[in-house]
């Protein structure tokens, strides 16, 4: 199942055009409200010079990057979680997602319309993180009654279950996203588990004009209101999506012809890598060469599974090797011999850059 990040926010934002200059998805980027009703899925290959590197060396006949999902979901608006502007089916949207890219608009342009008639991106950012906010409130208060209900036949697991629910619903009732709280590892895998949303790690992108990176000093505003715990990219989308069109040797002048210093697509995608805390391991099997993404502290078998639900059913070992072991020594016949390749069992947590061959059976 691929992992994958949500682009949200307000109407008109630059969510749909954002998604275009990732994956060059072709999504509908008008300029009126709700342009986009069904959710708009791209995906973006990651760069990786660890993989180039690799393929040089070993030359397969087929070498493919790994990848990240991107989702362009419909614009939120006030009263989102009262169904307000199809509200209840973007937050479905939105629950299917494993992180979060709030887009806010930076940019004065009067031939861009704002639902609420102007730009003030903490208000946006306020609007849509109140919607999500109440959203788990009615979600949480669904649960405790479902709970309280299923006290009388295993009422010492309902008394823990019903502590955990109420706290977690004092915390959003106040006003505080569920990603903000200290809560232990099994809190955060239930709260998934129950597909609250402000359990979802999230970044910002601020979308800033060509003329004003600094978005009029609203992206400082963004930063200071919401701490070092969510990244704010400062990111010009239509022009980054008018250099995404270009050819590839031609990115590099454009962005500096424009005074960018340096483009800013791949800071998104890197920063989708760690809200994920992902990692990446690589395959060789069949003259084929993949890269993979998988959360750190991925066991084997659910690394092998990544690949294919039978590895995982059947997983027997897992044959490893280093980058810098296959490119220092440029064959597996030569690592064989200088006793560089690990057999490993299923408790084997897969570490970054490992290159394996899964061993199964179907």
């Amino acid at each position: 199942m691929a992992l994958a990040l949500g682009i949200i926010g307000m109407p008109n934002v630059g969510k749909s055009t954002l998604l275009n200059a990732l994956t060059h998805a072709h999504a509908e980027a008008s300029n009126y409200p709700f342009c986009t009703i069904e959710k708009n899925v791209g995906v973006v290959a990651i760069e990786d010079p660890r993989l180039a590197e690799l393929s040089a060396v070993l030359q397969p006949q087929e070498t493919t990057p790994a990848t990240i999902e991107f989702v362009d979901i419909a614009g939120l608006v006030r009263g989102a979680s009262q169904g307000e502007g199809l509200g209840n089916k973007f937050l479905g949207h939105i629950r299917e997602v494993d992180a979060l890219v709030h887009v806010v608009r930076c940019f004065a342009d009067g031939n861009v319309a704002h639902v609420d008639g102007r730009v003030d991106p903490l208000a946006d950012l306020e609007i849509v993180e109140t919607e999500l906010l109440l959203a788990d409130l009615q979600s949480l208060e669904r649960i405790e009654e479902r709970v309280t209900k299923q006290a009388k036949g295993k009422p010492q697991q309902a008394q823990v279950d019903l502590e955990r629910v109420r706290t977690l619903r004092d915390a959003v009732g106040q006003g505080k996203p569920l990603r903000r709280l200290d809560l232990g590892e099994a809190e955060r895998g239930w709260a998934r588990e129950y597909r609250l949303l402000s359990i979802k790690p999230q970044m910002v992108i601020a979308n800033v004009g060509e003329s004003a990176p600094d978005g009029g000093g609203g992206v400082a505003r963004l930063r200071e209101t919401l701490g070092p715990e969510v990244p704010v990219l400062a990111i010009a989308v239509q022009i980054e999506a008018e250099i995404a069109e270009l050819p590839p040797q031609e990115r590099t002048a454009f962005a500096q012809e424009l005074g960018l210093t340096e483009v800013g697509l791949p800071r998104v995608v890197e920063q989708g890598r760690r809200l994920l805390g992902l990692i990446t391991f690589y395959t060789i099997a069949h003259e084929k060469l993949r890269a993979w993404l998988i959360p750190a502290g991925t066991p084997a078998p659910q690394a092998a599974g990544r690949i294919h639900t039978d590895m995982e059913r059947g997983f027997i070992r897992m044959e490893v090797m280093s980058v810098s072991d296959v490119l220092e020594h440029r064959s597996r016949s030569a690592l064989q011999k200088l006793g560089l390749i690990r057999t490993e069992g299923r408790d084997y947590v897969v570490q970054e850059g490992d290159v394996c061959q899964v061993l199964f059976s179907v």
